[in-house]
């Protein structure tokens, strides 16, 4: 039996896809850049309303290529540019923010990456 939340996060994947862009919902074991890992935000589930209607936290990490790459900077930008697009239409998505970019070490290298935090509205 699914949950509503595991098929919100499977939803929000799902349109992103769509939008052509690499999501998943899962740290991969090897990263391929551009990718999007979906995670839990710090905040992860709280009370939208009194009832049983809740924002679901989640941490988009956005990484673009190598961080020596010189041109990793234009491409996260444009990966940033593309989610806040393809999020734009889907009215149970509530942006927060979007980090400053960082290098994010895997894999014995290192990517540039940023999250981007943002809040799903659902019912349980």
């Amino acid at each position: 039996m699914t949950n509503e939340i595991t098929t919100s996060k499977a939803e929000l994947q799902l349109a992103l896809q769509s939008a052509g862009l690499n999501i998943v919902d899962y740290v991969p074991e090897r990263l391929v850049p551009p990718v999007i890992v979906m995670t839990a935000d710090s905040t992860y589930i709280t009370p939208e309303t009194v009832g049983n209607t809740y924002l679901l936290g989640l941490k988009l990490t956005l990484i673009a290529g190598n961080a020596v790459n010189e041109q990793a900077t234009e491409k996260l930008d444009e990966l940033i540019a593309n989610t806040l697009n393809a999020l734009a239409d889907l009215h149970y998505v509530a942006f927060n923010n979007v980090i400053a970019p960082y290098r994010l070490a895997a894999n014995n290298a290192e990517y540039y990456a940023t999250d981007l935090n943002l809040n799903l509205s659902i019912t349980i």
